[in-house]
C-alpha cells in the first residue's frame, strides 16, 4: 500500500472536511461558522494546487479573511497578471473590515504560450466558482476586476447578484493595432488557416477573448448593479473612451465614471495607485 506523501494526506484531508460540511447541510443553509471553514477548506486546497505547480509565491491566490465582516470582495486579475497585483489593495480593503479572495486564475502568465494558450472560459469557470464559495459569507458581496479580468467581472455579474462592480482600465473599446485587426480577419474568413498561422502567436490570446469583449460591451448596459469604472488618459493599451459606454448606459444611477489623467494601464501600480485604492474602498464602502 502506497503511503501518502504530506501534500496527498492535507488534500485527503481537507476534501473530507469539504465534503463532511456539505453533506451535513445539504438541505439547509451552513451555519456562519461553518461558512467560514468551507472557504477555507477550498482555499487551503488551493494553495496546495498552486504549490504543486510551482507558482510562485508572491503570484499565487490569497484570502483575507475577517471573520466578522459582513462585506465581501473578490478582486479579478487580468489575462497577464497575477493576483500580485492587488496586494496593496487588498490590505487595504482587509484594514477597513472586508473579506478580500484574490484568486489566482488561469491565464498566459500562469500557464504561458508555451503550453498552447488558455481559452478565456476556464478562467470563467473558476471565477464563478470561487464567487459562490464567497458568497456563501453574506449576500453583501463586491466584485473588482482589471482589465480582461474586468471582462470577465461583467460577465459574472449577468449570472451572479454582485452589491457593486468596480472596473479598472476595462477593455471595452480595445486598442487595435494593425497585426491584431488581420488576425481577426484572418480567423473570421479562414477559421482554420488562421489556427495553424497564429497558434502559438500572441494574437490568439487577443483573438480569442475579442467575443468576450463584444459580449461585454453588450453585457454591460443590461446590468442593474452599481459600476465603479475607473481610466486613465496616458493608457497607451486601451482606448479610455470605452467609459462613455458607463456613462451613456448603466442602469444604476450611482454608477460613476472616473478619467485620471494618470495611472497608465496597471492603475494599481501607476502613478494614481492611491487615488484608485480611496475610490474603490469608498464606492465599496456607500454601496455596502
Amino acid at each position: 500500500m502506497k503511503i501518502p506523501s504530506t501534500t496527498e494526506g492535507r488534500l485527503e484531508n481537507l476534501s473530507q472536511t469539504i465534503w463532511a460540511l456539505e453533506e451535513a447541510h445539504r438541505n439547509e443553509p451552513l451555519p456562519p461558522l461553518e461558512r467560514l471553514n468551507l472557504l477555507r477548506s477550498h482555499y487551503e486546497i488551493q494553495q496546495l494546487r498552486e504549490e504543486e505547480l510551482e507558482i510562485p509565491k508572491k503570484d499565487r491566490s490569497f484570502l483575507y479573511l475577517n471573520e466578522n465582516s459582513k462585506v465581501q470582495v473578490l478582486l479579478v486579475h487580468g489575462g497577464h497578471s497575477t493576483p500580485a497585483s492587488f496586494i496593496q489593495l487588498g490590505k487595504r480593503l482587509y484594514r477597513a473590515g472586508m473579506t478580500v479572495y484574490a484568486t489566482l486564475l488561469p491565464n498566459e502568465e500562469t500557464v504561458g504560450f508555451q503550453r498552447g494558450g488558455v481559452p478565456w472560459q476556464l478562467s470563467r469557470a473558476e471565477l464563478e466558482m470561487r464567487y459562490d464559495l464567497l458568497a456563501h459569507l453574506g449576500e453583501n458581496t463586491h466584485v473588482v476586476g482589471s482589465s480582461f479580468g474586468a471582462v470577465l467581472a461583467i460577465g459574472l455579474a449577468k449570472v451572479k447578484p454582485l452589491k457593486s462592480l468596480v472596473l479598472l482600465s476595462p477593455p471595452l473599446r480595445p486598442t487595435l493595432g494593425f497585426a491584431e485587426r488581420m488576425a481577426l480577419t484572418w480567423k473570421k474568413l479562414f477559421p482554420q488557416l488562421f489556427e495553424n498561422m497564429v497558434a502559438s502567436t500572441p494574437h490568439r490570446w487577443m483573438a480569442d477573448r475579442y467575443t468576450a469583449l463584444r459580449v461585454a460591451r453588450k453585457t454591460v448596459r443590461e446590468l442593474n448593479c452599481p459600476i465603479l469604472a475607473i481610466h486613465a488618459r496616458n493608457n497607451m493599451e486601451i482606448d479610455h473612451r470605452g467609459l462613455e459606454l458607463i456613462r451613456r448606459h448603466a442602469r444604476n444611477k450611482s454608477s460613476k465614471a472616473l478619467l485620471l489623467d494618470e495611472g497608465g494601464h496597471k492603475l494599481m501600480h501607476g502613478k494614481s495607485a492611491a487615488k484608485v485604492e480611496e475610490e474603490i474602498l469608498s464606492y465599496i464602502q456607500a454601496q455596502s
